[in-house]
């Protein structure tokens, strides 16, 4: 009779099992290929004000867009999508005389694909001298971070001792980000949905001029 198979015991299985702590940077370069390696979402004050540390230290303005809260990250995003769409339009339809003009006008960022949002953060205007102010703001201070937060209205501010006091905000799934720049993003995103119904108008205008007379009352409005 055929005896039967062996069974291995649990030491001999954990035995064979891979070494994750040697697989980890592979199974992280593997998920390169969809989405970047990230940091856990804050669950605290704290939390946040450290992943704004972590930027501030990386010197890259990618990871400060990781620490933003999340209206202040949708603003961005809507902006970048705003001017790529635009970016395009200009290209397409634009006689060569408004294009360059225009063109001018729309950072270089913007032609970053629409889900590299980081990327198109990082190429900004602007953005690395913002990271430089952070930075001598943080450093400023000393010690562990200390948080007091506003349960009503899902604020905190975060300090270390002797140092610049940092602005906090919670969404309601509970992740905390850095919420000082949501204003300025704020009207940033509603001029960029203005100029892109403006450029909208340009265009079509432009595609009927380019197969014959433009339709009655049609103007062409500047953005």
């Amino acid at each position: 009779m055929q005896g039967l198979p062996h069974r291995r015991s649990a030491r001999e299985r954990r035995r064979s099992w891979p070494n994750l702590a040697l697989l980890a940077p592979f199974v992280c370069l593997t998920a390169l290929t969809t989405a970047a390696c990230r940091d856990r979402p804050a669950e605290t004050p704290e939390d946040a004000y450290l992943l704004v540390l972590k930027a501030c230290d990386k010197g890259d303005p990618a990871y400060l867009f990781d620490a933003f809260d999340t209206p202040t990250q949708w603003s961005i995003e809507t902006v970048h999508h705003a001017q790529r769409e635009m970016r395009q339009l200009v290209f397409e339809t634009y006689p060569p005389e408004d294009k360059a003009r225009f063109l001018g006008r729309i950072p270089d960022a913007a032609e970053e694909e629409e889900d590299h949002a980081r990327r198109y953060y990082r190429r900004l205007d602007g953005s690395q001298a913002l990271l430089g102010d952070l930075k001598k703001r943080i450093y400023a201070g000393s010690g562990q971070p200390v948080g007091s937060v506003d349960h009503r209205t899902k604020t905190a501010t975060v300090w270390r001792e002797g140092g610049s006091i940092f602005h906090f905000a919670r969404d309601d799934k509970g992740r905390w980000g850095f919420s000082e720049l949501r204003s300025e993003w704020d009207h940033a995103k509603l001029r960029a949905i203005h100029d892109l119904e403006t450029v909208r108008k340009n265009a079509a205008l432009y595609r009927q001029l380019a197969g014959g007379p433009p339709a009655d009352g049609a103007t062409r409005s500047t953005p």
